[in-house]
């Protein structure tokens, strides 16, 4: 196992430009969940949650049929 010095893994201190961009950041993936929420409660009332829960199935028994053979 190599040895890492703790100042080469990450930083210790943020500045004030790294609050900046951590706080943008912040504010742009909350306002984008709730976007995607409200657009996914829509389209489930219009639709119902069965086709939403049928697209999941089937994705996840493609997914283990590729983990099971070994490609993924």
């Amino acid at each position: 196992m190599p040895h890492h010095h703790e100042a080469d893994i990450a930083p210790l201190t943020m500045n004030p430009h790294a609050w900046i961009v951590l706080a943008i950041g912040f504010i742009v993936s909350f306002v984008v969940a709730l976007a995607v929420v409200a657009w996914f409660m829509n389209w489930v009332r219009a639709r119902g949650f069965v086709p939403f829960a049928l697209y999941r199935i089937v994705l996840g028994i493609g997914l283990l049929t590729l983990l099971m053979r070994g490609i993924m």
